[in-house]
């Protein structure tokens, strides 16, 4: 026999996870109906207008612990305020560190990417330059 304690936890999640399946079952429909408006306007200027070759868009998520810029703003600040060429690594630790993230390892690898990301485009842009360390490791410096 069925511990009765665990039946009305299932249910309880059955209950759940039923309302959470309304809910998104309702956000559906609205989105339809905001595509149906959308489409019916399109034909409006255009009647003629495939409707079917337009590709949907994901949306991105943006960094958490960055506003707009702020990023790239302290990786040049570091780069600047550096008396030597630091490692990609080095810029990463102590972006992580004037963030405050220091302390947060799954915060490291995905904040590691993105300064990474910036560093390249500095790079590109003519901001920053790729040097080498004595030991090899790949080095940046500010322009």
């Amino acid at each position: 026999m069925a511990e009765s304690h665990v039946v009305s936890g299932l249910v309880a999640k059955r209950g759940e996870l039923a309302g959470e399946a309304e809910r998104y079952r309702r956000e559906w429909q609205r989105l339809t109906d905001e595509l149906g408006h959308l489409d019916a306007t399109i034909r409006l200027f255009d009647p003629d207008y495939d409707l079917g070759g337009i590709r949907p868009r994901q949306r991105r998520r943006g960094q958490r612990w960055f506003g707009p810029g702020e990023c790239q703003r302290l990786v040049l600040e570091i780069l600047r305020d550096a008396a030597e060429p630091l490692s990609d690594q080095g810029v990463t630790v102590a972006v992580a560190t004037r963030k405050g993230l220091q302390d947060r390892p799954e915060a490291l690898a995905a904040l590691q990417k993105t300064t990474l990301a910036v560093l390249r485009r500095l790079v590109g842009k003519g901001a920053a330059r790729a040097a080498g360390l004595a030991d090899g490791v790949r080095a940046r410096e500010r322009t």
